[in-house]
């Protein structure tokens, strides 16, 4: 994301635009962002309807945040990483710890550190915690990579998710397994919140 202008960027700006948001891709997914929000809003009804909640307030927040990360989980992934009780499995599990570690880091990080590089050893266990960071979300991504890749030569079939898109493309596009990798957790991390701060604005207007 932080790439200067040039043929990295043009080529993985190329990529994004023609391949993986065209019109057909999009659309094709559409199945997926019905099922999510149609999940949700039975969510929301089914909870409305308790004896116990009758009259009072519902935090939308709650139900917006999780439809947004199975809607961009399964974007990206091609993995809802919820079994039929609701129950986050220990993929998403992991996922989540991952993306609230991120954000915590992130709040963390020292603006000496980020702009006077030379300062970097007085930052030591900061930069060893940002290290198991990509370390722990690389590990995560390559196993959901190997899922896809297997998948892929069993049945043959493509999927439409990013994930499958960007494995079958790799080639195409002289892609590096960190810039596949690195382009996932750029959909994962600014479109979960984008999502719920979008939705909820609208409602809000």
């Amino acid at each position: 994301i932080w790439a200067d202008y040039g043929p990295h960027y043009v080529k993985v700006r190329k990529l994004c635009t023609l391949e993986l948001f065209s019109i057909k891709r999009v659309e094709g997914l559409r199945p997926i962002r019905e099922d999510e929000v149609t999940a949700m809003v039975e969510s929301i009804f089914k909870d409305c309807s308790k004896p116990e909640k009758k009259g009072k307030a519902l935090v939308l927040r709650e139900y917006l945040g999780l439809m947004a990360f199975l809607h961009i989980t399964r974007l990206t992934f091609g993995k809802r990483f919820m079994d039929e009780s609701n129950v986050i499995d220990e993929q998403g599990e992991e996922l989540k710890f991952i993306l609230n570690n991120a954000i915590t880091l992130g709040s963390k990080k020292s603006i000496f550190a980020e702009f006077l590089p030379w300062f970097s050893f007085l930052f030591k266990a900061q930069n060893e915690a940002l290290a198991a960071h990509d370390a722990r979300g690389a590990s995560f991504t390559k196993k959901i990579m190997d899922e896809h890749t297997q998948a892929r030569l069993k049945t043959g079939n493509t999927k439409n998710h990013f994930v499958d898109a960007l494995l079958t493309l790799q080639k195409d596009y002289d892609l590096s397994d960190d810039t596949v990798t690195g382009l996932l957790w750029d959909m994962i991390s600014a479109g979960m919140d984008t999502t719920t701060i979008t939705v909820e604005w609208a409602m809000a207007e």
